[in-house]
């Protein structure tokens, strides 16, 4: 089961149980999300109108909260995901947020903005009393839940990728020093 099947299940369960659903993930993810919850029947649109999910484009929302240095804004982070999420509590028991910001800063370099906005959405996700998934699509289901105390996934997520990439290196490198079967013609040059 790929991320986006995981989280669609999870959206599913929760909506099925008449929980919230916040949806923070770029265009091609949100297509895929909608395109299996119609498999499941559920009509989208009737859950978007009655604000039961709400889908918000990772890359403009996090935009938002990006300084001129590349650093996180975490006040206008938490400002903004608070409200929406206690506009959610108004009509719904529990919700869940779920995070695909932290993947578009892993794909750009920024590791230590990653950190720090996994730490503030866990903040955020305890003060409110909600649930966060948070998942990088390098990794296979990496979803991580507010309740769970867990420092720092994204450390996992760069430790396992920077140990995929020595591993790589490290094959390379073993196929290199193996001897060649190919038989060598001569080389002659041009007159």
């Amino acid at each position: 089961m790929n991320n986006i099947s995981y989280i669609t299940q999870r959206v599913k369960d929760d909506l099925a149980n008449n929980q919230a659903v916040i949806v923070i993930v770029q265009a091609k993810q949100r297509k895929q999300i909608t395109e299996e919850l119609s498999t499941y029947n559920f009509d989208i649109e009737e859950v978007k109108n009655k604000g039961q999910i709400k889908f918000l484009d990772a890359g403009l929302f996090l935009s938002n909260f990006i300084l001129d240095n590349e650093r996180l804004d975490t006040q206008s982070l938490n400002t903004y995901l608070s409200h929406t999420i206690k506009n959610s509590k108004l009509y719904f028991d529990h919700v869940l947020v779920i995070d695909g910001m932290m993947d578009l800063l892993l794909k750009r370099g920024k590791h230590e903005s990653a950190v720090l906005l996994e730490k503030r959405l866990h903040d955020i996700a305890s003060q409110q009393e909600s649930s966060v998934f948070i998942f990088d699509s390098g990794i296979p289901v990496a979803v991580v839940c507010a309740e769970e105390n867990s420092e720092s996934s994204i450390r996992t997520a760069i430790e396992n990728s920077v140990m995929n990439g020595l591993e790589t290196a490290g094959n390379t490198l073993e196929n290199l020093a193996k001897p060649s079967t190919t038989e060598l013609k001569s080389f002659s040059s041009p007159i």
